[in-house]
């Protein structure tokens, strides 16, 4: 991580000037930070509203001050390849909205379940595709069962794995443990999704019918196989998927992508700590009709996704929700 400094909510910071130095990989950053008590802090919230508008704002802003951390500046001065900045803690804590854990859509009519209610009824021999009614999965049978197989295959291999890698004192990360944590952090994958497949850009000029994107997620205990909860997000690319079918990368091969729905389906590939040979392999629905024109570009999106959990942390969960 960059160095950062921290100011409180008053102290404004300004003039931000960056220079790189030969010889040095980070840039110089400075900036001006005014002295307290100087007059130069600017107004606060209170003083900057006539009475009436204070008194309107009085039960938004006690939700937004109590524990004083909403305000404080974080800066960033190394920048991350994006050039230094200013944000708060409060901003990087709202930029990603929360959203439940997610809920399947029907792969073979493709409906969406109420993502708060408990979801459509689960294949019973893959225990992945889910289905809205006993019709639709009788007519999606002869296109699932190739997949279906696969996953079936897959599971009963990985007890054999598993116990490998657990005489070997290395971690074990199932695929139905990254699956549970990719529909957990739906909201961060989503997020991260519109950034690394510039889905900002359209339909049309995005990457997703020719591209994966794949997620470096670590945590675990070696000698043991790991739950959902003990994993966290390092990255995440765009990866072509001539890229992803080679070799020397992922040996993802292109049938199996075709299996998974690519170009139909933004296709999510997932490494634990690293490990290809426990790699776990997603169709994401597109985003619907009316969801594209709101998307927009954020170059700091790795800080966001990082950061969010700490910034949250830090200003306490029932202020941010009080939001």
């Amino acid at each position: 991580m960059p160095p950062f400094i921290l100011t409180s909510g008053n102290q404004r910071v300004t003039n931000f000037k960056t220079e790189y130095i030969p010889g040095f990989d980070n840039p110089l950053t400075t900036w001006e930070i005014p002295v307290p008590g100087s007059g130069d802090e600017g107004p606060s919230d209170s003083e900057s509203k006539s009475e009436e508008e204070g008194d309107a704002d009085k039960k938004d802003a006690k939700a937004k001050s109590d524990n004083g951390w909403r305000n404080v500046q974080w800066i960033n001065t190394a920048g991350d390849g994006y050039g230094a900045h200013a944000t708060t803690f409060g901003d990087i804590a709202d930029k990603i909205p929360s959203k439940p854990s997610l809920k399947r859509s029907c792969d073979n009519c493709g409906k969406r379940p109420d993502q708060n209610g408990s979801g459509y009824s689960v294949c019973g021999k893959c225990r992945v595709s889910c289905y809205c009614s006993r019709e639709c999965q009788t007519n999606h049978w002869k296109q699932h069962k190739g997949l279906c197989r696969t996953r079936v295959k897959h599971r009963e291999m990985e007890v054999e794995v598993e116990a490998q890698a657990l005489r070997s004192r290395r971690i074990f990360v199932s695929n139905a443990v990254i699956r549970k944590w990719y529909y957990d952090n739906v909201d961060i994958v989503d997020y991260i999704i519109v950034q690394t497949l510039e889905l900002y850009k359209g339909r049309a000029d995005s990457l997703w019918r020719t591209h994966a994107v794949v997620f470096w997620i670590d945590g675990g205990t070696k000698g043991a196989s790991a739950s959902s909860t003990d994993l966290e997000f390092d990255d995440a690319q765009a990866v072509s998927f001539p890229d992803l079918a080679r070799r020397d990368r992922l040996d993802v091969a292109p049938e199996f992508m075709q299996l998974m729905g690519a170009g139909r389906k933004i296709v999510l590939v997932f490494l634990p700590n690293g490990n290809t040979d426990l790699m776990g392999v997603e169709a994401h629905d597109l985003p619907e009709e009316g969801e594209w024109e709101g998307m927009k570009r954020d170059e700091m999106w790795r800080m966001h996704v990082r950061m969010r959990d700490m910034a949250k942390g830090t200003m306490g969960d029932e202020e941010v929700d009080s939001e």
